[in-house]
């Protein structure tokens, strides 16, 4: 009887944590889903309306990273908001959404913090005090950069056509996974962690660091006056987007190492459980870097 009693009260608790986990899915998806669809859109008309991405390094990389905030929200968030909310997931009914969605996606999120980190260089260049370094920010190098990220991050995805397919779990579930384990391992080490975190946060991080301590040598010099009204408020974008991302993207890097550590570790079901919320929640707050920068 103390079994069965034990056992109902851990179904019950499982299925409260489900509830919640729709829940947090549901109410912060929703959010990020509208406020980023508004802020993205406005982004993406005052810069084309301005007009500064045709000789600015920092609003074209702004104006292409607002396009494609706005595909990772239409394709990546509310597909996300489908699945753990309404449990409504199209990758598990068409083997052609789960490949496309897959590489669609892994592109999205490369290109993205690619040039969140390509930005961050370019802000360290643009507000130094030397001359010779503030040259170096150029829209030809910069158009440059941006073709060589848009390949890199195409050809670097593709394999996901391949190796992304529906396969039948142990439970008898159907899942979208990756069918090559080697491949499996590589996204899950390099793609999830490096590139969607340690390197983007790693070089935003520094270079943001960098250009702050120009600033303060510029103010401190009464240098400020040196740079233009748009470089100075490209700075001040670059630095907000900048902390935006490592409060949304670090949290998700933490739980992936831990749901990768604990792999191989037996744990209960009520413990999985309570896992499985956290994780479903920061892949939800991942997006939080999309749609509020």
């Amino acid at each position: 009887m103390a079994s069965n009693s034990t056992t109902s009260s851990s179904s019950s608790f499982i299925i409260e944590l489900q509830a919640v986990s729709r829940y947090l899915s549901l109410s912060s998806g929703f959010f990020f889903f509208v406020t980023g669809i508004l802020g993205n859109f406005l982004n993406v008309i005052t810069f084309f309306s301005l007009g500064h991405y045709k000789h600015n390094p920092c609003s074209l990389y702004m104006l292409a990273k607002a396009l494609l905030e706005l595909s990772a929200i239409f394709v990546g968030l509310s597909t996300r908001i489908l699945a753990a909310g309404f449990q409504i997931d199209w990758a598990l009914s068409s083997r052609s959404w789960c490949k496309l969605r897959r590489c669609w996606v892994t592109m999205n999120n490369i290109i993205s913090f690619s040039l969140l980190a390509v930005q961050s260089i370019d802000i360290f260049f643009c507000s130094s005090p030397s001359a010779t370094l503030r040259q170096k920010s150029s829209i030809q190098c910069a158009r440059r950069i941006l073709v060589g990220i848009l390949a890199f991050s195409f050809l670097h995805s593709l394999p996901f056509f391949f190796y992304q397919d529906l396969v039948n779990t142990a439970v008898g579930a159907t899942a979208c996974n990756t069918i090559n384990v080697d491949y499996n391992q590589y996204q899950l080490y390099f793609i999830n962690l490096c590139l969607y975190v340690v390197i983007p946060v790693g070089m935003i991080s520094v270079f943001g660091l960098l250009a702050c301590h120009n600033i303060h040598s510029i103010k401190v010099q009464q240098q400020w006056r040196i740079l233009s009204t748009l470089v100075r408020q490209m700075i001040r974008m670059s630095l907000y987007n900048i902390v935006i991302v490592i409060v949304f993207v670090t949290p998700y890097g933490v739980i992936q190492l831990y749901a990768l550590l604990m792999t191989n570790v037996a744990r209960p079901a009520t413990r999985i459980a309570q896992e499985q919320v956290v994780s479903t929640f920061s892949t939800i707050y991942f997006y939080g870097a999309f749609s509020v920068s």
